[in-house]
């Protein structure tokens, strides 16, 4: 029985996010293997900032909301998870030159195969993010979007790079415009959703392709709440509890990622090693 100590999920209406600020499946693996064996992690409410310990058992979680870039481990566990509500975003651009240790595009396809397999395809998205800054970046896309089709993926969630003191993006909207356009027209069924916090379509007089247009990544809906839904982000992604914050160190080392600027969080810190009392 769970710890009148330890928090639900699933009673406060808030999914779990896996994460925003560090690859969990690649770089934190073993330590959220360790808070599955104990029931519960330490992690942040949204609304306060505060650390509290949340429940990991099956019937106290609303939902576990996977950001990766490498899911092999969720795929090599996945008895361990199936019992959970859950969602995968993985993250596939054949964007190789900056995106350390990711796969490739023919990798790319193999693994997301294999994650369709291990949990179904109603339980997997596609992020395109960020959208690479190379030359051929459409016939990337298509690539990748003619055999997510056929795996019966629906749609893919499209962000264009977060300019930090890594890396900027130079591309005008009209330049942003066009790549997208031409990512629709070639996207062989698929819907693409932008981000809502990019500016890139609101100009009302676009003529847009209609499987283009803004969109939330993950609003929660998907898991079934027993209260009102909560607040949501200003992208109008659904609150949710992380164990990591912004100051949290990522050991991947990618050369472009959107949580590494350290004009933000200069003092990184390994939130993992945290405890409340």
């Amino acid at each position: 029985m769970r710890q009148s100590s330890v928090r639900s999920g699933k009673a406060e209406g808030m999914p779990y996010s896996l994460s925003r600020w560090t690859d969990l499946p690649a770089a934190k693996w073993e330590w959220f293997e360790q808070q599955l064996a104990q029931g519960w992690m330490v992690a942040f409410d949204p609304r306060t900032a505060f650390p509290s310990k949340w429940s990991l058992a099956v019937e106290d979680v609303l939902g576990l909301v996977f950001w990766t870039r490498q899911p092999q481990n969720l795929i090599k566990h996945a008895e361990l998870l199936k019992p959970y509500p859950l969602v995968i975003h993985m993250t596939a651009t054949g964007w190789h030159e900056v995106e350390k240790g990711a796969p490739g595009i023919n990798e790319s396809i193999g693994v997301m195969w294999r994650l369709i397999e291990a949990f179904g395809a109603d339980r997997i998205e596609w992020r395109f993010s960020p959208v690479p800054i190379v030359q051929d970046t459409v016939t990337r896309f298509e690539v990748l979007a003619a055999s997510f089709a056929k795996m019966g993926l629906k749609r893919v969630y499209v962000a264009f790079l977060q300019d930090n003191d890594l890396m900027r993006d130079d591309r005008t909207e009209a330049a942003r415009r066009d790549i997208l356009r031409a990512m629709a027209r070639r996207s062989h069924g698929l819907d693409l959703r932008l981000c809502r916090e990019d500016t890139t379509l609101n100009d009302p007089g676009l003529h847009l392709p209609p499987n283009l247009r803004y969109g939330v990544c993950e609003d929660g809906k998907r898991f079934p709440r027993e209260v009102p839904d909560g607040a949501v982000e200003d992208c109008g992604c659904a609150l949710s509890v992380d164990p990591f914050t912004i100051n949290e160190s990522c050991t991947m080392g990618c050369r472009y990622c959107y949580a590494a600027d350290q004009s933000l969080a200069p003092r990184k810190r390994n939130t993992t090693l945290m405890v409340t009392r």
